[in-house]
């Protein structure tokens, strides 16, 4: 068989594959979180095989820690955080009227250069009215995610499987990558192995990376809210850093519903440009010690390439599509630099008979 035979055989391949689980997407999610799981403990249960535990016993015990422990943390802290909303919906047009009333004097000498006195008290009206209704409706939604939208996301389908999934994954996860590799085409696996490890690394890189960046920045914005007395300020910290994985929409959301409320609870300018120095030091040691340190320009991920992938995984698939954007796209740049190292090398760039074409 030829080159272009087999290029349009496995071209097959790999489109059927891709139709066969685009037709099973809406049952994918805790499969793939099981993987994923699986794929984040491998590194641990080697470990653990290198200190002389079997595998099935290591798998066992990093699976049960694991989920226990996550068990545990929503147990803890949902409750705490569907209060905490409720508190903050609840208190949301008092704060919308004292943020029009502190920004009232401004908005007076704005008025008085560029509107005439006759929409003064319309303008305001209109501000103190639909911000908050449309802030109220923000939390109210963010609540139903936590308290509604695990019905959505098929929530006995997660607690059941995904364990199972990531049991079995984890156990037989050397296995599964053998097999992998048996079906590689003698000529390319080399290559495909290499690409393969390269992928790895950019995925495992990120991901650790990324976690420890994630907590670190909302450990800080927990204690740094809080110390300086923001109402709601630890729950604030919890989520900038849980949405810290894509690139400044934490760090916005977060300085946008702190001001806001700082606004809205503090009468003094200190207070309130404290608030927003808290923000600007936190992003300052996030994008210049955090990230070049936990994850630095090795894992070959460009923040606009990171919100892209996650912008359209939540557009066509939702919440899986959240989860496979970021493998999808560390893959995808992966082959993309193999192909343009191709292509450099080839007669069609060089401009001459003669190539210095590599296998695959």
């Amino acid at each position: 068989m030829n080159n272009k035979k087999q290029a349009w055989v496995w071209g097959s391949i790999a489109l059927g594959i891709l139709i066969f689980f685009y037709s099973l997407h809406g049952i994918l999610l805790p499969f793939f979180a099981g993987f994923l799981v699986a794929y984040a403990m491998n590194p641990l249960v080697r470990r653990l095989q290198k200190w002389g535990l079997p595998r099935e016993i290591g798998t066992l015990f990093m699976i049960s820690s694991f989920f226990l422990s996550l068990g545990l943390l929503l147990f803890i802290t949902l409750p705490f955080i569907q209060a905490e909303l409720v508190n903050l919906a609840y208190r949301v047009p008092a704060y919308g009227r004292k943020i029009i009333a502190t920004l009232e004097p401004l908005i007076e000498k704005v008025l008085a250069y560029v509107q005439p006195e006759a929409i003064e008290h319309p303008l305001r009206d209109l501000a103190s009215t639909h911000v908050g209704d449309v802030i109220i409706w923000g939390i109210r939604l963010i609540e139903g995610i936590l308290t509604n939208g695990v019905a959505l996301a098929n929530l006995l389908s997660l607690i059941v499987i995904t364990p199972l999934v990531a049991f079995y994954g984890l156990r037989d996860w050397e296995k599964i990558m053998e097999a992998c590799q048996k079906v590689f085409p003698r000529p390319y696996a080399p290559t495909l192995k290499k690409l393969f490890s390269e992928i790895n690394t950019t995925i495992g890189g990120f991901v650790r990376g990324q976690a420890l960046v994630c907590l670190t920045i909302g450990l800080y914005y927990c204690v740094a809210l809080t110390w300086a007395g923001l109402d709601f300020g630890l729950i604030l910290g919890l989520v900038i850093g849980a949405l810290a994985f894509i690139p400044y929409l934490g760090v916005f959301l977060g300085f946008t519903l702190s001001m806001g409320i700082a606004l809205s609870q503090f009468s003094d300018w200190v207070s309130i440009g404290t608030i927003a120095s808290l923000f600007l030091i936190g992003q300052t040691f996030e994008a210049y010690i955090l990230v070049p340190y936990f994850i630095g320009d090795r894992i070959g991920l460009h923040p606009v390439w990171i919100i892209f992938a996650l912008l359209a995984g939540g557009v066509l698939y939702g919440f899986l599509g959240l989860l496979l954007a970021l493998p999808l796209a560390a893959t995808l740049g992966v082959i993309l630099r193999h192909a343009l190292r191709l292509y450099f090398q080839s007669s069609y760039y060089l401009g001459n008979g003669s190539s210095s074409q590599q296998k695959m």
